[in-house]
């Protein structure tokens, strides 16, 4: 029987013998504590995205070689991601996270300070594993420590601090680029993280470790290169590039991946623990995270090309209509959470995943003459359904897993939304050029648009697929649901 999250003693109320309620101040700044580095993480992530053009001209360096300072930072979140966790299990949760913070202070600087391409992309590799470090036991961390009762509307405010990050990544990096310059961007986040640092280490709880005898080097490297070589597939297919060695390299990925799983099978103490799978609906949870991130960064990777190239409307334009998907799902957090601890996380899901199944269908509709209120409502509606379906579905993922899994599944379900966001990327990309001679970015720049109909057609049925993907998976969460035993299903839905 697994011991779960919700039966144990947490930190609120264990403390000094009184109830969580008591303790409000404390619980806010140890949620403030956390939340800076989920907030921290992913505004790097966006601020740097703009700063791309002016980083390229002072280094007099191709496009296609300064992207890798941000493909280099998610690449590394994904490859030390599963590694954090299980650090955090071994070692302790506070220990794992509050040092993240410095690691990702050092990376910034850093980059901050370099003088070429390579240095550069090296400083934001280790500002990615600080960052790793700080999304991997996040929600392990407030779940260890919140009651059931406010729980999910603690895990949804972590959702807020992502959503909050993502806004105001590229729109800040702008204002600091205009005013001084692309360094600025790393300077600015420097002092925050130190004093986040001192913030976390008075109020983040010392939490119980698992100690192991070994770590699965074996298992660690079959990931790392399955992961590194999956991307680097997904970003070359992305962009065009069809040549026979990526099929080697894609076979190579599938074969890491298989030697993992089988490595995963046999090891006592392996890399990443196939039991915390061991529930159907953590398994459904987990395609519902990876699809939902897929179909919401699929829409916002691809919405600017007809946004720009159909409609016509300025960069600037787009920029602010694409805002309403990161405005809402910050805000719509912690309501979600809310109404996963009073009404079950699993109804939450539900209705959250219908609206995002309900975008992509409307999404899929798309032509010429669609008016902007139109527009406004889709774009704000996925950011409504992705608040909604988030923080519930973390909390499903979290409440069925053992305790000394705790890191390990947080790490894993920020894995599975970089994943997420990495294929919905090149998917989208990917699809467009399918129906082009070309690529979508040769279509925008061709001035006489000689392929309108084929580019609609491919917006038309990318979201008609991504649609129909979310349905089968909501099927099959609802099967996992209704099929499980009696005693599975309380406080569940």
């Amino acid at each position: 029987m697994i011991r779960m999250v919700k039966n144990k003693v947490t930190y609120f109320e264990a403390r000094d013998g009184t109830k969580a309620e008591d303790h409000k101040f404390q619980s806010i700044l140890l949620l403030i504590s956390v939340c800076t580095g989920a907030f921290l993480s992913h505004f790097s992530a966006g601020f740097v995205n703009i700063a791309l053009t002016d980083i390229s001209i002072d280094f007099s360096a191709k496009l296609s070689v300064t992207q890798w300072i941000v493909n280099g930072y998610l690449l590394s979140i994904m490859l030390f991601l599963p590694l954090m966790g299980k650090l955090a299990d071994q070692f302790g949760k506070k220990r794992i996270h509050n040092l993240g913070y410095l690691i990702f202070a050092v990376g910034a600087c850093g980059a901050a300070l370099s003088f070429n391409i390579p240095l550069l992309i090296i400083a934001r590799v280790i500002q990615g594993s600080g960052a790793a470090m700080l999304q991997a036991v996040n929600m392990a961390i407030v779940t260890d420590a919140y009651p059931e009762k406010h729980r999910g509307k603690a895990l949804g405010i972590i959702s807020t601090s992502v959503g909050i990050g993502a806004l105001l990544g590229p729109s800040v990096g702008g204002f600091f680029i205009e005013a001084f310059s692309w360094h600025s961007l790393f300077w600015t986040v420097v002092p925050i993280s130190i004093g986040a640092y001192f913030l976390a280490q008075k109020f983040v709880p010392m939490d119980r470790s698992f100690e192991n005898s070994s770590f699965d080097y074996k298992g660690s490297i079959y990931f790392g290169v399955g992961i590194v070589t999956f991307v680097f597939v997904l970003n070359s297919i992305g962009e065009g590039v069809y040549k026979v060695y990526l099929l080697v390299i894609a076979c190579v990925s599938v074969a890491c991946f298989l030697f993992f799983f089988f490595h995963s099978k046999k090891e006592e103490y392996p890399f990443i623990q196939p039991s915390i799978f061991s529930s159907p609906i953590v398994k459904a949870g987990g395609l519902i995270l990876m699809a939902s991130y897929c179909a919401a960064f699929a829409s916002t990777v691809i919405l600017p090309f007809y946004l720009r190239g159909v409609l016509g409307f300025s960069a600037e334009q787009s920029g602010l209509l694409l805002m309403c998907y990161p405005l809402f799902l910050a805000v719509l957090g912690p309501i979600s959470g809310s109404l996963s601890d009073k009404f079950g996380g699993a109804k939450v899901v539900v209705v959250g995943l219908g609206l995002l199944c309900i975008t992509m269908l409307g999404l899929s509709f798309l032509s010429p003459g669609t008016s902007l209120s139109t527009l406004i409502i889709l774009l704000s509606l996925l950011g409504f359904s992705m608040g909604i379906l988030t923080s519930p579905n973390y909390s499903i993922m979290m409440l069925y897993v053992p305790l000394q899994y705790l890191g390990m599944m947080s790490s894993t379900i920020a894995l599975l939304r970089n994943i997420g966001m990495v294929i919905g990327t090149a998917l989208a990309i990917t699809f467009m050029n399918t129906w082009l001679d070309g690529t979508i970015t040769d279509w925008m720049n061709d001035t006489r648009r000689s392929e309108f109909e084929a580019v609609m057609l491919g917006f038309h049925y990318l979201f008609l697929l991504l649609f129909i993907l979310l349905v089968l998976i909501g099927i099959y969460f609802l099967y996992s649901v209704f099929r499980r035993k009696e005693r599975d299903a309380e406080g569940i839905f």
